[in-house]
């Protein structure tokens, strides 16, 4: 068993020092050696820097690190205002937020910073950031070409926090050799999706039957894929996981119970595997051994690399009454600091905004702009077309306080019903009550 008391150390240290390094950079960068003004940026996405040092051509990158580092190197190289963004320490998303946290406690936040739209509400709330309403349009910003969804991830108390990046959300990763070999294709050859839970099931019965294969996998223990899945088949039902107005759960309905009981019997009849972790699952359908795996946008470009059988990817199927999938966003942020250097902040962010094609082409994530996602060049980059839809069905993480704690306590909740055994009503019930506490703070 692990010692609890000292991981949590572990992890306090690491934040503090990966946010003493962050501040320090802070504190120097006000302008460089040759007089140039210096911005600090914080990121996650990983650290590529020996293969892109000096690298400003996009078409290079194979990874989210390697896009945003190249066009963090072109803007640097390119810009006409003398400004260079620095790369401040820290590159896993894991530690990134509690590192952030500390800057900010510490007087001295980033000039920039990068935020998932679920984390927005809990920054904005605090005064933290600074708002960009009256801004965009001075620096060539329009956020009526982003999407709905987008613009929602910017957004809180009627306000614009962020400049939108992408949007990313779960999809459906097939091997279309098992579902061939299955004779779950149409007369093309192709997939056939399954548009209901009991054609989900029937399927799934098929492919045990005739493959041996496993008809679907995700993870099912480590990251909150779980609760992703459920946001997803709950909004399908036209429902919630959080009241609209953020003010009290809405997990023991009808609507989330016939969702979890969906999970549950995959898992109970065999069609899924209880035990998989994030890399499992990748390694089960890399492997041959799941006709379908439950991931997101960041992983399509990684399998259609690594496939050895052929590989399809779809928008996640419509189960219930309505089209809907979970989705999050990738924005960027200017936190609010004494001695900021908003003009030069705001060259960089427009500058992001201009390479969205980038980022959506270079990372398999969805382009948050319609101008983009409407594009010829978009849709020319295999696969993209394939999932295009899920742009207009994204549901997005509820946009309230405190979502990473409620999201904690989903995953834990449902979980324990394939996990340990739990009912689904009391996993239902125990949700219910937690999250309204969290709620309630």
């Amino acid at each position: 068993m692990y010692d609890i008391k000292r991981l949590l150390t572990l992890v306090l240290v690491g934040a503090v020092a990966l946010a003493t390094v962050w501040a320090g950079g802070a504190q120097e960068s006000a302008k460089g050696s040759d007089g140039k003004t210096v911005l600090t940026l914080a990121r996650f996405f990983g650290d590529c820097d020996e293969t892109t040092a000096g690298v400003t051509d996009v078409s290079q990158a194979t990874t989210e690190c390697e896009v945003i580092q190249i066009l963090t190197n072109k803007f640097n190289a390119e810009n006409e205002y003398g400004i260079t963004i620095q790369r401040l320490g820290g590159a896993e998303w894991g530690t990134y937020y509690d590192a952030l946290n500390t800057s900010f406690a510490g007087g001295d936040p980033p000039d920039i910073a990068v935020m998932h739209g679920s984390n927005l509400p809990d920054y904005a709330s605090r005064g933290l950031l600074q708002s960009l309403d009256g801004l965009y349009d001075d620096y060539g910003i329009d956020p009526d070409d982003w999407t709905g969804p987008a613009q929602d991830a910017v957004s809180y108390d009627g306000k614009y926090y962020g400049v939108a990046f992408d949007l990313h959300a779960n999809l459906l990763h097939i091997n279309v050799d098992l579902f061939q070999e299955a004779g779950l294709v149409d007369a093309e050859g192709r997939p056939v999706m399954p548009s209901s839970p009991e054609e989900f099931f029937k399927q799934a019965a098929i492919m045990k039957a005739k493959t041996g294969a496993w008809y679907f996998a995700m993870d099912a223990s480590q990251f909150p894929v779980s609760v992703r899945l459920l946001l997803s088949l709950v909004a399908q039902q036209n429902s919630d996981l959080v009241s609209s107005d953020g003010t009290r759960a809405t997990i023991d309905t009808p609507q989330a119970r016939k969702a979890l009981e969906f999970m549950v019997r995959m898992f109970d009849e065999g069609y899924a595997n209880r035990n998989f972790n994030y890399t499992a699952s990748q390694n089960a359908f890399l492997s041959g051994d799941a006709a379908i795996l439950l991931n997101g946008t960041w992983a399509v470009d990684q399998y259609n690399r690594e496939a050895k059988f052929q590989y399809q990817v779809v928008d996640f199927p419509t189960l219930y009454n309505q089209p809907a999938v979970w989705a999050n966003s990738h924005l960027w942020v200017l936190p609010k600091k004494q001695n900021t250097r908003q003009e030069a902040a705001m060259h960089f962010l427009a500058f992001l905004n201009d390479h969205v094609y980038d980022w959506a082409a270079g990372t398999g994530h969805i382009a948050p702009r319609k101008s983009v996602l409407d594009s010829k060049r978009l849709r020319d980059v295999a696969p993209r077309a394939n999932y295009a839809h899920t742009a207009e069905i994204a549901s997005m993480v509820p946009a309230i306080q405190n979502w990473q704690a409620v999201e904690d306590i989903l995953k834990e909740e449902i979980e324990a019903t394939w996990l340990t055994g739990v009912s689904i009503d009391k996993a239902l019930s125990n949700a219910d009550s937690r999250v309204n506490g969290v709620l309630k703070r």
